[in-house]
């Protein structure tokens, strides 16, 4: 979508719909949570923290993220502590990596996981994307702070993620290779506030990355 094409002016009634949407996703978020028993099925591997959009109070579509932090359990450990889940009637599929070791995501030891995705459809019909990582150590996760950082901005600041987050997730791109750490940097650090915005961001920084 060329940037011309791109909103640059949010209706009080649009706004009205988004944050309705979003906090009808974040009930539905808590219902899967529940419908799993998800939290009580990671407690067996480590502690269990929900991060990400769900956890932010910025939801524009079906997607959970959780953090384990533990002490380096093996591949059998983690699949024998989430076989209630992987084997529930609504998972749809489970997709694995292992990224310990040299396989780490970052190249970092403290950043080794092991990696599921699950799709879960619910009884109302409705498929939502989960995302496991189950971290080999029990240290403090980055993520839970930015999470709370994002839970606590200034409504202004929410607003436009939220806003720029709707429009880029009907975009191919979203979340991979722009995703939602790259609209908070943008509204957060950089002062973008509408998708037009967002949009010539990118390209600037495109430029810069390729000069």
């Amino acid at each position: 979508m060329p940037q011309a094409d791109l909103p640059t002016r949010l209706s009080p009634e649009q706004a009205d719909a988004l944050w309705a949407r979003q906090a009808a996703l974040q009930a539905e978020a808590a219902e899967v949570l529940a419908q799993l028993d998800l939290l009580a099925c990671a407690s067996r591997l480590g502690v269990p923290e929900q991060i990400g959009s769900a956890a932010s109070g910025l939801m524009v579509w079906r997607d959970l993220d959780l953090g384990v932090r533990c002490r380096a359990p093996g591949a059998r450990e983690v699949f024998t502590a989430l076989l209630p889940l992987l084997a529930h009637p609504g998972v749809l599929e489970v997709h694995y990596r292992e990224e310990t070791g040299e396989r780490s995501p970052s190249g970092r030891p403290q950043d080794q996981r092991h990696y599921l995705v699950l799709r879960y459809r619910t009884p109302a019909g409705d498929v939502w994307k989960i995302d496991i990582s189950v971290w080999q150590s029990d240290a403090p996760r980055a993520q839970l702070e930015s999470t709370r950082r994002l839970r606590d901005l200034d409504p202004e600041l929410r607003q436009a993620i939220l806003w720029i987050k709707d429009v880029w997730s009907r975009r191919p791109e979203y979340p991979e290779p722009i995703g939602g750490v790259d609209i908070y940097a943008a509204v957060v650090e950089h002062g973008v506030r509408t998708p037009a915005d967002f949009c010539a961001h990118l390209a600037a920084r495109s430029s810069a990355e390729g000069a």
